[in-house]
């Protein structure tokens, strides 16, 4: 080997060590200033592109404000108060007469229709609820008229005028199986001192037991019945002045309903049970 090539070979060796060295300093050098000395924050060496995607971004829709608008309900209204066609219905008459069916007027009756129930078999179930009702009061020949639709009907009746005597019985029915039926139900009354004895004798012993007469009044032999109609009666006296009056029979005695003159109005008598034979002897008022 010459001394020339021994020197190439050395020198090119040094710069290689030399490039070696230089590329570890750097290296260490980058480190350091990557790192720092923990107060302030490291500078990059190189800003990396903005990312950005060809792809849209859809924007939010903005809120909106809608106003609630009433929607109607998926209920059926209710079903209005149903008339009762006239082809469904028929007459149901509660009496109120005595054992010998004379009429006993002025006592509060009723309907009540119960379902269910077997109107054909004449059968009301335990159990059976109320589901219509109707009220009246009998009139001068003991009897109130009802409209009422075909059914099961249990009779009722009120608080009965006073002097008489319900017989005690158990429970009154009616079966209303058809339009355009009628039927019938009664209530019974005890007969004691009945029919009332429409004599001028009784009518005064009666009127003068109550002290309802005037002096000169409690001779019988003065009075005269005019007119007699089951428990109504119209009496007079032949005394001076006008001496007639209307009477009653309460079922125990004969009282007096009225004494002449008078101003009571026939629709009032007439819902009183006076009987329609009495009309003329009172005024349309």
């Amino acid at each position: 080997m010459s001394r020339v090539g021994g020197f190439e070979r050395k020198a090119e060796a040094m710069r290689y060590g030399i490039a070696r060295k230089t590329m570890i300093l750097a290296v260490l050098a980058v480190a350091a200033v990557g790192c720092g000395d923990g107060t302030e924050p490291a500078t990059p060496i190189s800003s990396l592109p903005a990312i950005t995607s060809s792809t849209p971004v859809p924007s939010q829709p903005e809120p909106s404000v809608t106003t609630a608008v009433s929607q109607p309900s998926s209920r059926p209204p209710a079903d209005p108060p149903q008339e009762i066609p006239p082809s469904a219905t028929g007459t149901a008459m509660v009496f109120t007469l005595t054992q010998a069916q004379h009429p006993v007027p002025n006592v509060p009756v009723g309907l009540r229709q119960v379902t269910p129930c077997d109107a054909a078999g004449r059968d009301i179930p335990e159990g059976a609820r109320e589901v219509l009702r109707f009220d009246g009061v009998t009139d001068a020949q003991g009897r109130a008229v009802f409209t009422v639709p075909v059914g099961c009907y249990r009779m009722i009746m009120g608080e009965p005028p006073a002097g008489t005597r319900p017989v005690p019985e158990g429970m009154h029915a009616l079966f209303l199986t058809r339009a355009g039926e009628t039927v019938k139900g009664t209530f019974r009354f005890q007969d004691a001192g009945w029919p009332p004895v429409c004599s001028a004798e009784t009518i005064v012993a009666d009127l003068a037991a109550g002290g309802e007469l005037y002096p000169g009044q409690a001779d019988p032999s003065f009075a005269r019945v005019r007119e007699c109609e089951g428990r109504w009666g119209i009496v007079s006296w032949n005394t001076p002045g006008d001496t007639q009056r209307i009477v009653q029979h309460d079922f125990e005695r004969w009282t007096t309903y009225v004494a002449f003159p008078h101003d009571v109005c026939w629709s009032k008598a007439a819902k009183e049970g006076v009987p329609q034979r009495l009309e003329s002897y009172f005024g349309q008022c």
